[in-house]
């Protein structure tokens, strides 16, 4: 399958959030698709980077990153979701690396943070280098620790 990245563009802000919003994080957070698709659309507005992956011309996975949103240092992936039937497709492992190469001059590590019942996205993320370092509880949600995942990368880049 081969998957396509570009910036996401405000016509697929809706369709981007109704993937997230189908998610575990979406379904456990309740996330709701129209203001998330406003959230994204203010965050381009905001000039944070939102790609999204495409197969075929169908929309199979989108990820929310600021640049700067560690600590205003480190590059942040706020969000990262694939449609279900993509999952297992490598769509997550290549949002995840434009994640990494759009971001590669800014900062010296990776950040993000991941529910702590998300087994699988934990999985992903350690398979992928991310490593745990810290927890946040009741960051978000009462109840629901986020665990703090870095990936460092070359000590030269600043």
């Amino acid at each position: 399958m081969a998957i396509v990245i570009h910036r996401m563009k405000k016509d697929e802000a809706l369709e981007s959030a109704y993937i997230a919003c189908q998610s575990l994080i979406g379904k456990r957070y309740a996330l709701v698709q129209e203001s998330l698709s406003k959230r994204l659309i203010d965050a381009m507005e905001m000039k944070e980077i939102l790609l999204v992956a495409k197969s075929e011309e169908i929309l199979v996975g989108f990820a929310w990153i600021d640049p700067k949103g560690a600590f205003s240092s480190a590059p942040y992936l706020r969000l990262l979701a694939v449609e279900e039937k993509f999952r297992g497709l490598r769509v997550g492992s290549v949002l995840l690396d434009a994640f990494e190469e759009s971001t590669q001059h800014i900062g010296r590590d990776y950040v993000l943070l991941v529910s702590d019942f998300n087994e699988q996205a934990i999985h992903f993320y350690e398979k992928h280098g991310y490593v745990k370092r810290g927890s946040l509880p009741d960051f978000a949600r009462e109840g629901i620790t986020e665990l703090i995942m870095v990936k460092k990368r070359n000590k030269d880049v600043i």
